[in-house]
């Protein structure tokens, strides 16, 4: 348990030097490969079931469909639910603001996410995840849920640390990315091949 323990502290120092480093944290195998097969396999059964979503943009009166900003479809994920592959995530999740909390004295109370499936040449254009009436959240993490994913698939995260700046982030299964919820403007670019899936979450204060 203690070498357990151990590995998942050397991820999340992995995740927060990325993000004194390089304004955005990554890190591999983030969760076991089951439970990214797990996770992947509940979306598949979601959109079977005609349970995806179309998202939005913006919240309470704001809040609009606009599939030439963002057209993937989401999922919520319920903070008590009882799905093996869903408690294993939501206790990582919640481990990683507890070190967050005691390291970085961010000061994390809660946290919500949702499944986000894209279809094949679906997008989300550049934006931030903080609105515009409410500041929330506190930080962004993105993990991903898709197996064999090559660099000529696309559907890259693209990052903007400043405004001149892009980095790219290949959406590969396990892998998680940290940021600013408020400073990082990012988009996800389409796949012209292949649908894509991940799960997206705000910390909040």
């Amino acid at each position: 348990m203690e070498n357990e323990e151990k590995a998942e502290q050397l991820q999340f120092e992995e995740l927060i030097q990325g993000l004194i480093d390089k304004r955005y944290g990554t890190c591999n195998d983030f969760i076991m490969p089951s439970t990214v097969q797990g996770l992947l396999a509940n979306i598949k059964l979601l959109k079977l079931a005609d349970q995806l979503d179309e998202a939005g943009i913006g919240n309470n009166n704001l809040y609009q469909k606009n599939e030439g900003i963002r057209g993937d479809k989401i999922n919520w994920i319920d903070e008590y639910s009882k799905n093996q592959f869903e408690h294993i995530y939501l206790q990582k999740v919640k481990n990683l603001i507890t070190y967050l909390n005691r390291t970085c004295f961010t000061a994390i109370k809660t946290f919500e996410s949702h499944y986000a499936h894209y279809e094949v040449n679906t997008f989300y254009k550049r934006h931030m995840d903080q609105f515009k009436t409410e500041n929330g959240r506190q930080f962004s993490i993105v993990l991903y849920l898709n197996e064999n994913w090559l660099e000529t698939d696309g559907g890259h995260l693209r990052l903007h640390p400043t405004p001149n700046e892009s980095i790219d982030i290949l959406p590969i299964g396990g892998r998680i990315v940290l940021f600013k919820s408020e400073d990082m403007e990012h988009e996800v670019k389409p796949s012209t091949t292949r649908e894509r899936n991940s799960i997206a979450a705000w910390l909040k204060n």
